[in-house]
């Protein structure tokens, strides 16, 4: 981490403990900031280890400011499910304590089996032919970005340029509770969801009430409103604290 990254995380890190509950209120990433702080200090004290399952892991860096937290985290576990090899890679570079940081190489479909994901050519990622962002943008669905509705569309140049590096492959897929009790995992602190337009797939499959995660972090900038309506509705339900920020919902137990 650049000196420059870690000042920017410290000054956010104090903001966020000094800041009013009202004022975290509206500001759901500040207030996530807040409640990893509070975890890492706990895990100093020592006690339950910090649990973290995240789905869609990517590389657990790039445009994530929640995963890294595992680093600084004393004693930090995670489940991190990631489906795409290339990702996968980059992803143990990041997090090499096997015996803490388990990669789920799956993706969470409603049933056990494979399923085609479309992604990113590995070897143009690689050699900076794509944006950068394109390495978390692999999808099981047919989001505005892997089609060109939209986000691009027909009279947008970007799409032509950069369709011919899309492709399919196969991936093993398997349930949301599978991967969770194959990992033994019994409780969760922090629950991430960010799947490209399935992210209401994994979240519904959650049993919100067993776990009781103090963190949930769900992206809904890919889906439908219906499903963003879906998510909102289950967390409320659940008494949860809901705050949007960009294209996420931050909730809070």
């Amino acid at each position: 981490m650049s000196l420059t990254s870690n000042l920017s995380h410290l000054a956010r890190k104090w903001v966020s403990l000094g800041l009013p509950v009202g004022v975290l209120d509206r500001a759901p990433a500040l207030r996530g900031t807040r409640f990893l702080a509070q975890a890492a200090r706990r895990a100093r004290r020592g006690g339950r280890p910090f649990q973290m399952v995240n789905v869609g892991a990517c590389d657990g860096a790039l445009f994530d400011d929640v995963t890294p937290w595992l680093n600084r985290i004393p004693g930090a576990r995670a489940v991190l499910v990631e489906p795409i090899p290339y990702n996968q890679k980059r992803l143990r570079a990041n997090y090499p304590d096997t015996t803490r940081f388990v990669i789920e190489p799956v993706a969470v479909t409603r049933a056990k089996g494979s399923i085609r994901v479309k992604t990113f050519d590995a070897a143009a990622l690689e050699a900076g032919t794509l944006p950068i962002e394109f390495i978390g943008c692999s999808s099981i669905t047919d989001t505005n970005l892997m089609s060109g509705k939209n986000a691009w569309g027909e009279a947008d140049a970007n799409f032509n340029k950069f369709a011919p590096y899309l492709k399919d492959i196969d991936v093993p897929s398997d349930t949301l509770q599978d991967i969770l009790d194959r990992n033994r995992v019994e409780h969760i602190d922090a629950f991430l969801v960010d799947c490209e337009g399935a992210d209401w797939i994994v979240f519904e499959q959650l049993d919100i009430e067993r776990y009781r995660p103090g963190m949930i972090k769900v992206e809904i900038g890919a889906l439908p409103a219906d499903e963003i309506g879906k998510v909102l509705v289950k967390l409320k339900t659940a008494g949860y604290s809901v705050g949007l920020y960009a294209e996420d919902v931050w909730a809070f137990a």
